[in-house]
């Protein structure tokens, strides 16, 4: 009986195990390691939340009446906004360059990987520029949907978290796949991602994440178009 069950395993086992991987990795030529991959991504959404304080800023001052005052000024409506956003759009870059900073001579003090920086040193200063752009626009978006600063607290949260994972800043974007990996490209932490991954892990160039940089900036016009359209000034 016992030679009969092992003649018959071969053509018909009890248990059979299957290995999968992916559809598309083995379209990637290289893959970030955990620096490459968590410093990058959390940088993304450390800067995007700071869009939660460019609306809170405006809505502080929209309480208080400073645009009323500010709208006899000879300004228009779009370089009045346009102006909130430059302090955070300034906190956004420092918050890059610290962390950053941190991450090629702190780590590797502490036995951890070296993150480097790639060697396009101008590619790297115009995508951090442009992150932190888009997320000052975003923070104009939500000051011009929320009503109040609880709904600014509770749907930046929400939205910028969520938009932090479905665009792979918590994990690759490759482990997504399928649906997932589509609806990530329709939020600007995914093309961040990318075009850091491509200049940090992939040695790649300014040329190479030109698009990347367009989408970013394409989020940043239609953020700030629709906040400058919902706003209420009065």
């Amino acid at each position: 009986q016992a030679q009969s069950q092992f003649e018959r395993s071969k053509t018909a086992p009890l248990v059979a195990v299957e290995q999968t991987r992916p559809e598309n990795l083995g379209e990637r030529v290289e893959e970030p390691n955990a620096v490459q991959q968590n410093v990058p991504g959390y940088t993304i959404i450390f800067v995007f939340l700071t869009a939660q304080t460019t609306a809170l800023s405006v809505y502080t001052e929209k309480k208080q009446g400073s645009f009323r005052r500010l709208l006899a000024a000879p300004m228009s409506k779009a370089a009045l906004l346009a102006s909130k956003m430059i302090p955070n759009l300034i906190t956004g870059l420092i918050q890059i360059v610290v962390i950053f900073g941190v991450s090629v001579f702190v780590l590797p003090m502490i036995g951890l990987d070296r993150l480097t920086l790639g060697g396009d040193p101008l590619a790297l200063v115009l995508v951090s520029l442009l992150v932190a752009l888009c997320s000052t626009s975003l923070g104009i978006l939500i000051a011009a949907i929320a009503r109040t600063e609880g709904q600014i607290g509770g749907l930046g949260t929400l939205a910028l978290w969520t938009m932090g994972a479905v665009g792979g800043c918590l994990f690759p974007p490759f482990l997504l796949g399928g649906l997932l990996d589509t609806v990530g490209k329709v939020v600007p932490h995914y093309w961040a991602i990318q075009a850091y991954q491509d200049l940090i892990v992939r040695g790649r160039g300014l040329a190479d994440v030109t698009t990347e940089m367009l989408a970013l900036l394409a989020f940043t016009g239609v953020f700030f178009a629709i906040g400058l359209w919902r706003f209420e000034f009065d």
